[in-house]
């Protein structure tokens, strides 16, 4: 069959099962089946291949997309962290630029052979939704920025290796469209987002244990002086942001029950959902931590729409209460003197949830609530899990004790923000703020934070940070809206909360949106307190990339 031909079949079919049941895309073959009335039953379209040969450009995309979720994570040049931001930079460019480069052949090729009268590109791509409007109005805007910036040559460029300016984030704009145009998004585009997470996650916990298996000449992460790097991706925060990410997706996929065929009851996908946790527990930074609380709040509305996934989730807390506990005993080795202690009640609070979740699984009660007590029910656990929060920081702050809640409580209930909170974020978020008059609509230019902020506060932060140069925000927003005004800000929050709300209203009919929506989530919190690097950046477009494909796949169904 040819490939004209294979598209009006797929598309007669959808239009075929559409109109006579609501059953979803590509569920099974159609069949002579029979129902007990005796009707013929129509069913949805087969499933097409993950690897479309009379699609070339569409093969070329998912190379792509493999590549940067496998291969672009775990490379790593000779230099090892000597020179690791410059050497993803380069490596992320060329698999980049080679992806674009055999799309753009192949598009120019089917140009030359097809019939004057004929488009050569699908309708998908006139099309612009609001999330694609809303993207190339960020690249629009950063333009602009650049153009009127007084450091051009840095907005162009970017900031040396940690390099953040114009060009790359032009790169990043295009994997966007086309991943998101040409990617028929499927179960194994996230499953193998999944799976690169979990061999960063091995090399991580093989490093945290004196395991150098790439010879990076770091034996074992010196949390006392700093060096706090880790795996492939070097920096522990910038590892965070991936291994976070996918590790919520893992979790949705187990719970909406997306995994790959040979993973039919989910082992794989929970044993991918364990080492992702037990790195990111040992990676230990409080903006990974944040960010998953915070996605697992998003979640419970989301996830919880049948009691079949309140079972799932309850198993999925289980194993995450059962990794804290092996942690505890593996890596807090004083844990052990206690007579009981935290973690005696972790393995409380285990086993009830154990039993509760495999009561549900194996019972299949018949009462099954509905879908508006169940959003009912999760909104007030969100709502009682955030004041339990605020209590606790409330009581945190009258104490001498230092942390998340402690700094949390000062900030909300006595207005206080240290130099030294957040890791010293408090020192750049006070000053940083007062910066955004200089340039208010436009900014300084992508990339510029380190030009502008050093010239106001120079003397400051190399005194307060060591002898250290200050070029990121520490806050992805704030760095922002300083670099790229009101308008990059305005924009690139429209990109995220549209596709975040896209993404969940038309959840209920693909489960792979909620998956994507709570990655996004996830990402949107860590870079309250993060910062974009040619180590981690690519990697959130690539799944920014695969929702915008997902919702196109579900517009299309």
């Amino acid at each position: 069959m040819s490939g004209s031909k294979k598209k009006k079949y797929y598309n007669d079919r959808r239009k075929s099962a559409s109109s006579s049941v609501k059953e979803p895309v590509g569920a099974s073959d159609l069949t002579g089946a029979k129902s007990k009335a005796g009707k013929p039953v129509q069913k949805a379209a087969p499933v097409s291949p993950l690897f479309d040969r009379d699609n070339i450009m569409e093969i070329f995309a998912r190379v792509f997309v493999i590549a940067m979720s496998v291969v672009f994570p775990l490379a790593i040049g000779s230099e090892k962290y000597a020179n690791i931001t410059h050497f993803k930079n380069m490596a992320y460019y060329l698999i980049a630029a080679a992806a674009f480069c055999a799309i753009i052949i192949t598009l120019i090729v089917k140009i030359l052979k097809m019939p004057a009268n004929e488009s050569p590109l699908s309708g998908s791509w006139k099309k612009l939704s609001p999330v694609d409007i809303a993207v190339l109005c960020y690249w629009g805007f950063l333009l602009i920025s650049t153009l009127l910036s007084q450091y051009k040559d840095v907005a162009f460029n970017g900031q040396g290796v940690r390099n953040d300016g114009f060009i790359i984030q032009t790169f990043y704009v295009a994997t966007y469209f086309v991943i998101s145009r040409l990617v028929r998004m499927q179960k194994f585009d996230l499953n193998i987002y999944c799976f690169g997470a979990t061999a960063v996650s091995v090399l991580v916990m093989l490093h945290f244990f004196g395991f150098d298996v790439l010879d990076t000449g770091f034996s074992q992460p010196n949390w006392e002086s700093g060096l706090l790097f880790m795996g492939p991706m070097g920096n522990i925060n910038l590892t965070s942001y991936f291994v976070s990410v996918a590790l919520i997706i893992a979790a949705c996929i187990y719970i909406t029950k997306q995994q790959l065929l040979f993973d039919r009851d989910g082992y794989l996908t929970l044993v991918c959902f364990v080492m992702m946790l037990w790195a990111e527990l040992n990676l230990n930074t409080d903006a990974g931590l944040v960010a998953l609380g915070v996605a697992l709040l998003a979640a419970l509305p989301l996830l919880l729409t049948s009691f079949e996934r309140v079972g799932r989730f309850l198993t999925v807390i289980s194993v995450t209460l059962a990794v804290l506990i092996f942690n505890r005993l593996v890596i807090g080795s004083d844990i052990l003197g206690e007579d009981f202690g935290k973690t005696g009640w972790l393995m409380v609070l285990a086993e009830l949830v154990i039993g509760v979740a495999q009561l549900i699984h194996k019972r299949n009660p018949s009462w099954n609530p509905s879908r508006k007590l169940l959003l009912i029910v999760t909104l007030c656990i969100d709502g009682a899990a955030v004041l339990g929060v605020l209590i606790a920081a409330g009581i945190a702050a009258t104490n001498e004790t230092k942390g998340m809640l402690y700094e949390l409580g000062q900030i909300i209930f006595h207005g206080n923000m240290s130099d030294k909170f957040g890791h010293n974020r408090g020192f750049t978020w006070k000053r940083a703020i007062k910066l955004v008059g200089q340039h208010p609509i436009f900014g300084s230019g992508p990339d510029t934070f380190c030009n502008v902020f050093m010239d106001k506060y120079g003397d400051e932060a190399t005194k307060f940070f060591g002898g250290r140069t200050l070029d990121k925000a520490h806050n992805e927003y704030l760095q922002l809206l300083i670099c790229s005004g009101i308008t990059g800000l305005g924009s690139f929050l429209a990109f995220l909360g549209l596709m975040v709300s896209d993404a969940c209203k038309r959840a209920e009919k693909n489960p792979l949106l909620v998956c994507c929506a709570l990655g996004v989530v996830t990402y949107a919190v860590h870079a309250f307190f993060g910062y974009s690097l040619p180590i981690n950046s690519p990697l959130m477009w690539t799944l920014f990339g695969l929702t915008g494909a997902a919702m196109r796949v579900q517009d299309n169904a």
